[in-house]
């Protein structure tokens, strides 16, 4: 089967408490919000999704470095001992205290999908870039129910394999 890279740019998952914050009670759409950091901010950040339970800000590797915060490398969600940003938004700003991860590179699918390819929730894979001689190893496997079945992947990585948003893999078995 072909799996479909993307490449994830720096974006915030926002909670319902700071998205009022930042907005006001009229959410725009786009979203967009500044990340600052010790040493410097990004402008133009996009919230993605609906609102989640606590604020999650992902960012690349050289993101983090540039912005002067130490976000260590996690699965998302895990957000214990993480960096702290402050975000800023039109109506205001929010301390956004152990919100900030540099994203683990994984894979996304329903648990039919999941079932179909013989892994699990949380299994770690490896996958060859179709029309390469690229192995990427160490992808962890995020099953949920709706999900369409997709490589994740930060900017760092992407420029370290070569690769791009709509490059194809297949699961390694």
């Amino acid at each position: 089967m072909m799996i479909p890279v993307e490449v994830q740019h720096r974006h915030v998952h926002l909670s319902r408490e700071h998205e009022r914050v930042l907005f006001g009670e009229t959410i725009p759409t786009p979203r967009v919000v500044a990340v600052a950091g010790k040493k410097t901010q990004f402008d133009i950040v996009h919230v993605v999704g609906e609102p989640v339970e606590e604020t999650q800000v992902e960012l690349s590797a050289s993101d983090a470095f540039a912005l002067g915060v130490d976000a260590p490398l996690r699965i998302s969600g895990d957000l214990i001992r993480s960096a702290s940003v402050t975000l800023k938004g039109p109506q205001g700003e929010v301390e956004a205290v152990s919100s900030t991860i540099v994203p683990l590179r994984h894979m996304h699918m329903s648990p039919g999908r999941a079932q179909e390819l013989g892994v699990a929730h949380m299994d770690t894979v490896s996958v060859q870039v179709i029309g390469r001689d690229l192995v990427i190893n160490h992808i962890v496997v995020l099953v949920k129910a709706g999900e369409k079945t997709r490589l994740h992947v930060t900017m760092d990585e992407a420029a370290e394999y070569w690769i791009h948003s709509n490059d194809t893999v297949q699961l390694i078995t």
